[in-house]
């Protein structure tokens, strides 16, 4: 599990000091052009490290949706999620941990989505842990 470090209290000073200028929203994944980027408050954030991708976030609940995120964002995706299970989990084979145990993969389109919702769910918590001092 990854954890906030005490760099919070130095980020909690310099976000008080920006957010007259902050945009409220915090970008996940950005979009082609002409389309909407993923991007939340705080507040989803929050409900999305809470409650997980599973519980309905807009923009992320069909499949093929997912299957397109992913498709525009592989590169990063897998390279994030490597490093994280790597550095928390001490995992080489990240596809391995991720899907073991879990019968529902059982295409290429289910794993997407499963990488793509575990990208988010860690993404989210990565950004409150350097937004918000409370959390």
């Amino acid at each position: 599990m990854v954890f906030c470090s005490s760099l919070a209290t130095t980020i909690h000073s310099v976000y008080y000091s920006m957010t007259q200028t902050m945009s409220p929203y915090h970008v996940i994944f950005e979009a082609e052009p002409g389309f909407t980027d993923a991007a939340f408050t705080v507040e989803e954030l929050k409900d999305i490290v809470n409650h997980g991708m599973s519980a309905g976030v807009p923009m992320f609940i069909y499949t093929k949706d997912n299957v397109a995120w992913f498709d525009e964002n592989e590169d990063t995706i897998e390279e994030y999620l490597s490093d994280w299970y790597h550095d928390n989990m001490g995992e080489d084979n990240y596809i391995h941990a991720m899907t073991d145990g879990k019968p529902e993969i059982a295409s290429i389109q289910a794993l997407k989505q499963l990488m793509v919702w575990s990208y988010v769910e860690l993404k989210a918590h990565e950004i409150l842990c350097s937004v918000d001092p409370n959390y």
